[in-house]
C-alpha cells in the first residue's frame, strides 16, 4: 500500500511517500499546500517541517525502506547525518576523506539520496560554491539559510 503525504513550511514542502509502512522517499519543492496527515508519524511530521529553522529539533524515529540505498551508500548517509549537525556544513571531499572515498562517490550519494533532510544532503557543499542538489540550487541555499550554515 502506498500512502502520500505532504507537510508545508513557509519556504518549500515535503512530501513523504509510505510504501507498505516504509519511508521510501521524500520529495522537496517549492511551496505547496498541506494535505492531511495520514502515517503514525505524520502529525510529528508536520509539525517538525514547519518549525525547520536553526534552533534544535528532532525527527521522530522513522521506519526507513533501507532496501532503496546500497550498503555503502546507508554508511555515507549515517555519517552525514552523525557528523555534520543543522548550521554546519562540509565538503564532498572531506566526507570522502572521513569515510576513505572519492568525492566523487559521496557526491553520487547525495544525487541518490532517498530522505534529504533526514540525511541533510543539503550541507555537502563543493570545495568552491554550494555545489549539486537534485531539488534545486536555490531550494539548496534555502534549507541553509534556514539552518543559519550561510
Amino acid at each position: 500500500m502506498t500512502v502520500t503525504e505532504t507537510f508545508s513550511h513557509p519556504q518549500f514542502s515535503a512530501r513523504f511517500h509510505w510504501q507498505d509502512g516504509l519511508l521510501a522517499c521524500i520529495e522537496l519543492s517549492p511551496p505547496a499546500p498541506a494535505t492531511p496527515a495520514i502515517s503514525p508519524w505524520g502529525a510529528e511530521l508536520a509539525r517538525v517541517i514547519r518549525s525547520l529553522g536553526p534552533a534544535p529539533f528532532a525527527w521522530p524515529k522513522l521506519p526507513l525502506a533501507r532496501h532503496r540505498v546500497s550498503a555503502f551508500a546507508w554508511e555515507v548517509l549515517r555519517s552525514l547525518a552523525r557528523t555534520v549537525p543543522p548550521g554546519t556544513t562540509t565538503t564532498y571531499g572531506e566526507l570522502a576523506q572521513h569515510l576513505g572515498t572519492s568525492p566523487r562517490a559521496i557526491g553520487q550519494v547525495m544525487a541518490r539520496n532517498p530522505w534529504p533532510l533526514l540525511f541533510p544532503c543539503h550541507r555537502v557543499l563543493a570545495r568552491k560554491g554550494l555545489g549539486g542538489y537534485g531539488p534545486g540550487l536555490a531550494l539548496k541555499a534555502v534549507l541553509l539559510r534556514l539552518e543559519e550554515a550561510i
